[in-house]
């Protein structure tokens, strides 16, 4: 069973099962379990499936033409900054007022049970919140504008080869099957690298000051950690896709992360489920910081030992190899 409240005082709430990855990694096969997980990726309300939805009307309608892009001038790159900015604000806005500011739905599903900081010296303006605001907009959204901008005057210009969906439809599909495992390999390494003691001291630590996350703490982030973290859609400049999938896959790494740092489980309408946000298993690393590196796409931490399944077995094996590396 996973740590609860009652039994370490830490969580205000943690699921009652040890953790689990994608079934598609589960041996032997269970077919059942691995049809259930698609349903609930791609019928039910997803932050995946609403993300999906979303890079579809950017790209046909918040983007400007080809022929425009050919040539790099500040009226269309300012455009995509604020409306990367704006999409940032609606999603993230929107879950930290829902979720921390009314809190319409109190605590339930809430992990931790103290709220964001305040008069705190470690953040900028002494506000956990106005610190997250300032370096997911001006570290975060100009990285991903800065991917985004590279992306699209090369592909205006005839500078990279492209796939597009009439041509490729089942490439198109391909490529989104392909997110959660082109995510999962990417996060974990990349963020083991964050881990050297170097880049933590000077970069990484920005973001681990949340260990109490929230929306806006998703892409709060060091410059250079961004400009890691977010390169994962360089991919596209070397396997042509649909410039479709390069929208999507730059909202999976910007405003996904609003939903995953929200700090509550799932978002509820009363009783009512409305979707999956955070995971616990993230939640976990933000905590104890030497676990959980991955996420739960692909099994790289149960495969590399840096597994935590967030039981009480799990964090004292955790404080223990920590005691042994100190000693």
């Amino acid at each position: 069973m996973a740590e609860n409240f009652s039994a370490r005082k830490i969580w205000n709430y943690s699921p009652d099962e040890p953790i689990s990855y994608n079934p598609l990694f589960d041996r032997p096969v269970n077919a059942v379990k691995i049809f259930n997980g698609m349903v609930r990726r791609w019928i039910s309300i997803s932050r995946f499936l609403l993300s999906v939805l979303l890079g579809f009307v950017i790209y046909q309608y918040l983007t400007p033409s080809l022929q425009t892009m050919q040539n790099l001038a500040a009226d269309w790159v300012l455009f995509i900054f604020l409306r990367n900015t704006a999409l940032l604000c609606l999603v993230a806005g929107s879950l930290h007022l829902y979720l921390h500011a009314y809190k319409v739905q109190g605590d339930r599903f809430k992990f931790l049970k103290r709220e964001m900081a305040t008069n705190n010296k470690n953040f900028k303006f002494n506000n956990q919140v106005y610190d997250n605001i300032f370096w997911s907009v001006a570290s975060g959204v100009t990285v991903w504008t800065g991917y985004e901008v590279l992306y699209l005057t090369s592909v205006a210009n005839g500078w990279i080869t492209v796939a597009p969906f009439a041509d490729h439809p089942i490439q198109f599909f391909v490529w989104i099957l392909c997110f959660p495992l082109i995510r999962g390999i990417h996060f974990y390494f990349i963020h083991r690298l964050l881990h050297h003691p170097f880049l933590y001291k000077h970069v990484h630590i920005i973001h681990h000051l949340n260990v109490n996350t929230g929306p806006w703490s998703g892409i709060s982030m060091h410059p250079i950690e961004n400009l890691i973290y977010q390169s994962s859609p360089l991919i596209h400049f070397i396997i042509p896709s649909d410039p479709v999938i390069v929208i999507l896959h730059l909202l999976l790494v910007t405003v996904n992360p609003a939903f995953t740092h929200s700090g509550f489980e799932k978002i509820m309408n009363k009783d009512t489920k409305i979707s999956d946000s955070a995971d616990f298993h993230h939640q976990l690393h933000h905590k104890y910081f030497d676990c959980n590196y991955g996420n739960m796409d692909v099994p790289l931490d149960v495969w590399l030992g840096t597994h935590h399944d967030g039981t009480k077995e799990a964090t004292e094996k955790l404080r223990m190899k920590k005691r042994k590396a100190v000693a």
